[in-house]
């Protein structure tokens, strides 16, 4: 396309013209310093590292941005874009127009994170982007970030149906715009829910060229349901998109699952139509194809597994299929250490209970499947969980049933137990179940206490709930404490004293604490446990914890909490304070609002010698050497506590306790329940535009909720750019992390 037509294609979504609001270029390299600018650019650098720790951008000055070296000039974008409070914005405006593709990145993406108080920078951002095509700047240099993706993404943030048309005209173009723009669709539909139906169209006409960006799909796997005409098309052009290379067949993968999903749900309305019902059972059995195809990468046969159980009945069907095809025979059990692991998981994991017949002999093979004598802690661990997730799914709703009682041969073993408390849920738990599953709701395995304690929101039939509730809030475990917390806020009812809990049914969970909490007589017993867990002492990385447990006073109406949530209301923590704030709103305080307090100048912490580059963690796993290579220069504070953590022996011992195969592999907690860390202060979130490829490396937080890490970190199976901009993205892994399971153990991690 010519550049003129190219121009208007950029500027489609805000009405095809240039406007007096683009911003104007800051000072290039080469440009006279100001008067104020510092002398020495390692000393503002330095300054400019501290006050991102800090979240403190009224340090970074204008000068900073207009400072003749280019990296005292990213590090002041970066600052502000981290920090993104509203003096950050009209900053951030002017950076836009840089000519360093870094800086223009971070002002991109630091306005995207400001587009609710900032109505112009949408405009701002995409005339920016024209600026990059008039000049022919859209190629991405090598080393930089790519500032047309981080505007698509900023896009994106704003939402609206300009960000959307925009991004949709820019899928007619070739190459990184192109991308760009499908990107953007992407994250757009992530945040929103939902892309009018010309952008889907033009989301499928992208997809079908040969040059087609290879994020065209990704957008439909963010969507729930699709008109008929459009299911059909996405079903059609994702199975043709199955035989191209690269992340563009992961992408057809998810959506020929969207596709097949959207008909399912049709489908389970009754409706009866013969081409619905043909389009899902035709995405089932590509999907259930794929899974089975050993010459395709385990991580992608994994997702595939993973999109099966949302097609329903052909799903299932498919799913059966692919465990015949897929379990070893028995005594071969060698693959189960490998990548082959991951896709075998993912079908066991996707079945319904209960299960399709076609597939009872295979399950009753797995439950039954010999452990042999000498096996290896990793294999031992492997074949316990095949051998209880294929007796959980036999049982349906019998606790004592034969496979399920000797499917784990450790006395209270996690594998047995957690089975068992998935058929307990499966059926109402009264009588001999209900005192089952009080023994669960009070294990001392924090993983299988709050497993068990999760059933509570779907069994209001559970007796005494109160008194469950009160002991888990008195727990050693956080993660047990938090759980107790978080139910009670959303079902504040269940910790009603006895004669209340009679008097009216169970509350369902108010919309984001939008509703006033109603008169309620709580329960003695939750009101001094709910005392107790807010006086305790706690590590300064708990702050999921205190925020559930201000959440759970706030949705109970007790007044006498006001003054420790507002000792939370002036925390240097984002994520407390909007805890404290919404709790204090619902305390009657409708005004009330938690700012941010002006940073001290000594915290938190500052490394003293960020590292220089890369940072080598390597991993002696029951799985094999793994490798993280942690970006010290994208990163500092992540890298360099990481770094510490690993030097001081923390990791050892420590097991990976999340795995979802094609998803995510996650580690980095003591207490192994996904709650704990290294007990000192929170991380700041170092978010950035960078996208979320196979294999990134990203700080685990307390979602939604910036600056909340701490030790825990994950590691990305597959492509999953959704991820961009929520979560720090810190580095990369290389290795076999598709034969990672759920409690295999980190024996070491060396720095290198």
């Amino acid at each position: 396309m010519r550049r003129g037509a190219l121009t208007l294609a950029l500027v489609a979504g805000l009405g095809g013209c240039r406007s007096n609001g683009a911003p104007s270029p800051a000072p290039s390299s080469s440009a006279a310093p100001s008067a104020s600018a510092p002398s020495s650019p390692d000393s503002r650098e330095t300054a400019l590292a501290a006050a991102e720790a800090r979240r403190d951008a009224a340090s970074v000055t204008a000068a900073d941005l207009a400072a003749r070296a280019v990296r005292v000039r990213r590090l002041a974008a970066r600052a502000l874009a981290r920090t993104a409070d509203p003096r950050s914005a009209a900053l951030l405006r002017g950076a836009l127009g840089d000519e360093d593709p870094d800086v223009v990145a971070w002002a991109a993406f630091g306005l995207g994170r400001l587009c609710s108080r900032e109505p112009s920078a949408p405009r701002a951002l995409v005339m920016r982007a024209v600026s990059l095509a008039d000049t022919g700047q859209l190629t991405q240099l090598p080393g930089a970030l790519d500032p047309v993706l981080a505007i698509a993404g900023a896009l994106a943030r704003c939402g609206g149906g300009e960000a959307e048309r925009t991004l949709a005209a820019w899928l007619a173009e070739p190459g990184t715009l192109a991308e760009s723009g499908a990107l953007g669709l992407g994250l757009l539909a992530a945040r929103a829910g939902h892309l009018d139906d010309p952008s889907l169209v033009a989301l499928l006409d992208a997809a079908a060229r040969e040059d087609g960006p290879a994020h065209a799909l990704f957008p439909f796997s963010r969507l729930p349901k699709f008109t008929p005409p459009i299911e059909r098309r996405l079903a059609e052009t994702a199975a043709r998109s199955l035989e191209r290379s690269g992340i563009a067949v992961d992408f057809a993968a998810r959506a020929l699952g969207a596709a097949g999903a959207s008909a399912a749900a049709r489908l389970a309305t009754g409706e009866r139509d013969p081409e619905t019902l043909s389009l899902a059972r035709a995405a089932a059995e590509r999907l259930g194809a794929l899974v089975a195809d050993r010459a395709r990468a385990a991580s992608l046969r994994a997702s595939a597994a993973r999109e099966l159980p949302k097609l329903g009945a052909p799903g299932q069907d498919a799913l059966a299929r692919a465990l015949v095809a897929l379990a070893p025979p028995p005594g071969d059990d060698a693959a189960l250490t490998t990548g082959a692991w991951a896709p075998l998981r993912a079908v066991l994991d996707g079945f319904e209970s209960p299960a399709p017949g076609a597939a009872r002999a295979a399950l009753a093979a797995l439950a039954s499947r010999p452990l042999p004598e000498g096996a290896s802690a990793p294999l031992r661990r492997r074949l316990v969980a095949l051998r209880c997730g294929a007796a959980a799914l036999l049982a349906g709703s019998a606790t004592l049933s034969r496979e399920l009682v000797a499917c784990d041969p450790e006395p209270n073993g996690r594998a047995g137990a957690l089975a068992t408390v998935r058929v307990l849920g499966r059926a109402p738990i009264t009588r001999a179940r209900h005192r089952r599953w009080l023994g669960y709701a009070a294990s001392a395995d924090s993983v299988v206490r709050e497993a068990a304690l999760g059933l509570m929101p779907s069994h209001p039939e559970i007796e005494a709930p109160a008194a469950v509730l009160a002991e888990a809030l008195g727990a050693s475990a956080g993660g047990v404490v938090a759980t107790a917390a978080q139910l009670i806020a959303a079902y504040p009812s269940r910790a009603a004293a006895p004669d209340a809990g009679r008097a009216a049914p169970p509350r369902e969970p108010s919309d984001a604490g939008a509703e006033a909490p109603r008169a309620l007589e709580v329960a003695p017993e939750v009101v001094q446990a709910l005392t107790r867990a807010f006086d305790a002492e706690r590590p300064p990385d708990a702050v999921e914890v205190r925020a559930a447990l201000a959440d759970a006073a706030a949705s109970l109406g007790l007044l006498s909490f006001k003054p420790r949530i507002l000792a939370l209301c002036t925390s240097p923590n984002d994520y407390l304070r909007l805890h404290a704030e919404k709790a204090l709103r619902l305390l009657g305080e409708r005004e009330r609002a938690c700012p941010r307090p002006r940073p001290a100048p000594s915290a938190p912490p500052v490394p003293s010698a960020p590292p220089p580059g890369a940072v080598e963690l390597v991993l002696e796993t029951d799985a094999g050497s793994l490798v993280l290579s942690l970006d010290g220069r994208l990163a500092p504070l992540a890298a360099t506590r990481l770094r510490e953590l690993a030097r001081a022996g923390f990791f050892d011992g420590v097991v990976a306790h999340r795995v979802v195969p094609g998803f995510v592999a996650q580690f980095g907690d003591p207490g192994g329940d996904g709650y704990g860390g290294a007990g000192e202060a929170p991380l700041p979130s170092e978010l950035s535009p960078l996208a979320f490829t196979e294999r990134a490396v990203g700080v685990a937080l307390s979602a939604p909720g910036t600056d909340t890490g701490s030790s825990q970190l994950f590691v990305t199976l597959g492509p999953y750019p959704q991820l961009d901009g929520d979560y720090p993205l810190i580095g990369h892994a290389s290795g076999d992390w598709d034969a990672l399971a759920s409690g295999d153990v980190i024996a070491k991690v060396t720095v290198r």
